[in-house]
């Protein structure tokens, strides 16, 4: 009797169990949530994922889910922070009028009105459906996660509009990007207004022009085009990346430590203790000296070519 049971209840599961296996992807259900390196709260946090971000899930453990990030980043996070989603669920939600959040900050809260209960906090970057309904300044949105809210008007904008305006980004625009988050603190494996690391600033900034970068310096400078940064004011233009670390030699590989954005003029931007400009020549009392530089790329112009510098326009996940 007991295995008869034991067999019956294993038919009512299986349905359950289809539906999980199906879920394969899911979108980051809050602000910024922290990726370790396993599934423990006391390991190591190798990058983050903002809201809206569609990640793969590869691994569960608990309450922990492994995902993979749209550049293909691996690390853990919990359930409480991404929603898992069908096949059909996921090309709904690209389909959506989704919006980004344009300000540093924004909160949505359950009403179209000042002081109202906070649902959640949100950040540059961050990807809410929108409904079509604005009311007193307030846009109605739908969060990740199906809790529906309102966000400043001000604080959003088209999602797509901005990605298409985004389609071919200068050097300029990167740095005006990049230089909006100048006194903004450093965080180790951070890439939101709350905390970034100096490859998160990179990634950031290129984000929010519509392109998709890889996360680690380690990895920046494998892609785009490689320049000779011998002389910087000759070869180097605004937007570029320049690497700093330890060179090649014969019994070891070239390291790669930090990165940061070239301004022009012998400049860049880059988040070290905090996002700051520092001068690439020496001699000067702001000059970053404290690395070698070990190489430069050129990102612009290499958007959909090269397999590791995609646009979100045309990224599977986004659209």
């Amino acid at each position: 009797m007991k295995k008869v049971l034991f067999i019956i209840l294993l038919l009512a599961l299986i349905p359950a169990f289809q539906a999980e296996a199906q879920k394969s992807m899911a979108l980051v259900s809050v602000s910024v949530t922290d990726l370790k390196k396993a599934p423990d709260y006391q390991s190591e946090t190798v990058s983050q994922a903002t809201m809206g971000t569609p990640v793969e899930v590869t691994g569960h453990e608990s309450y922990w889910y492994a995902v993979t990030t749209p550049e293909g980043y691996i690390g853990w996070t919990t359930e409480q922070n991404i929603v898992l989603v069908s096949k059909e669920e996921m090309n709904a939600w690209k389909r959506a009028d989704r919006l980004l959040v344009s300000d540093y900050f924004a909160l949505v809260t359950a009403a179209p009105e000042a002081g109202a209960e906070v649902l959640s906090d949100c950040v540059m970057g961050n990807i809410l459906v929108g409904t079509g309904h604005v009311a007193d300044g307030f846009a109605a949105v739908v969060l990740p996660d199906g809790r529906k809210g309102y966000v400043p008007s001000e604080a959003v904008t088209s999602l797509r509009e901005w990605m298409e305006d985004a389609s071919g980004p200068t050097g300029s625009d990167i740095v005006s990007t990049a230089m909006q988050f100048q006194g903004f603190p450093y965080l180790w494996g951070g890439l939101s207004p709350k905390g970034m690391d100096c490859s998160g600033l990179v990634k950031l900034s290129y984000f929010l022009n519509g392109i998709i970068l890889l996360r680690d310096a380690g990895q920046q400078i494998n892609t785009g085009i490689p320049l000779d940064c011998s002389d910087i004011l000759a070869n180097l233009q605004a937007g570029d990346l320049v690497f700093f670390g330890r060179s090649a030699t014969d019994t070891r590989a070239r390291s790669v430590s930090h990165v940061g954005i070239y301004i022009g003029d012998g400049m860049m931007i880059h988040s070290s203790l905090r996002v700051r400009v520092n001068s690439l020549l020496p001699g000067r009392t702001d000059s970053y000296v404290s690395k070698k530089i070990v190489g430069a790329v050129r990102i612009l112009g290499c958007q959909d070519t090269d397999p590791d510098i995609v646009t979100v326009l045309r990224h599977p996940w986004y659209f």
